[in-house]
């Protein structure tokens, strides 16, 4: 008998980035003047009529369905002037978050996101979620849908799922093997790696970045892959299993490694804006 997990989850969520359907705002375009013109009604109550808020950096707020919305800076050291802001909001059903970075930054500042699973960052005393971890060999399907409305006001922002593999079910950021990205959507930015090869899937064609990140201030010490939609989108389905397939094929992770959480969200730099998150679903299926 199989073990069958499904999860989903449909939110009106605010974020503030970049989408390809959103192109660069003229400089001269305050923030509110882009929110004001270009955002949903939905997505303008949101950030001004919510229930919840918080601009407190490393905060988790627990949503419906074993999914948690992280308010995450970790690249804010990298700022050396101008302002960083990141707020997450919750109103009902409804989530979001909103970022204001000074142009001047410089790399990936944040990582708003929804995540699922129980993340190797925070220590290990963070408990297993929604099925995970589990081994990548003991994955049968994976599929997450989603339908993101976002408007950027200058620069860098992508709309990506990053995926954290690791050595231990029990792990924290020491065990960590591998991090796998996977780009839906980007402005004005390049992923780190090198290509490595192109391949079509059912559902696009993405090109597969892969290199190693090293770095102690950041405690970053894995191989680092990424699958770069060549047409990016801000909706959509994924079949997760067809990358770890695939992954595992070519001997790029281990099929008896970890797969601890899976997140959706925005890689931020120099950028503001604001993501109504209309849609985010997933189901897990377990191997007998």
């Amino acid at each position: 008998m199989k073990t069958s997990l499904v999860r989903m989850i449909s939110y009106g969520c605010i974020a503030i980035g970049i989408f390809s359907s959103c192109k660069t705002l003229n400089k001269d375009v305050t923030h509110e003047q882009m929110i004001a013109q270009r955002a949903s009604v939905e997505a303008r109550k949101l950030v001004r009529e919510s229930d919840f808020k918080t601009c407190k950096s490393g905060h988790r707020e627990k949503m419906r369905n074993e999914v948690t919305m992280k308010n995450n800076l970790w690249g804010k050291t990298k700022v050396k002037n101008g302002n960083v802001e990141l707020c997450i909001f919750k109103e009902g059903d409804n989530c979001g978050w909103e970022w204001k970075i000074d142009n001047s930054a410089s790399g990936v500042i944040g990582y708003p996101a929804l995540e699922i699973g129980r993340t190797p960052w925070g220590g290990k005393k963070r408990k297993n979620s929604g099925g995970f971890p589990l081994l990548v060999s003991d994955i049968e399907a994976l599929d997450v849908s989603y339908d993101f409305e976002t408007h950027v006001k200058h620069r860098k922002f992508n709309l990506a799922f990053d995926i954290w593999l690791t050595d231990v079910e029990q792990a924290d950021n020491k065990n960590i093997t591998t991090e796998i990205m996977i780009w839906e959507d980007y402005f004005d930015f390049s992923s780190y790696g090198k290509v490595i090869e192109k391949i079509i899937t059912p559902f696009g064609r993405y090109k597969v970045y892969k290199g190693y990140l090293k770095n102690d201030k950041f405690a970053q010490d894995w191989v680092y892959i990424a699958f770069v939609r060549e047409s990016p989108r801000s909706e959509g389905a994924v079949d997760v299993k067809h990358f770890m397939d695939y992954l595992v094929k070519n001997e790029h992770i281990k099929a008896t490694d970890y797969f601890a959480s899976l997140e959706l969200g925005n890689e931020i730099g120099n950028s503001s804006g604001i993501t109504l998150v209309k849609e985010f679903e997933w189901a897990l299926k377990k191997k007998p």
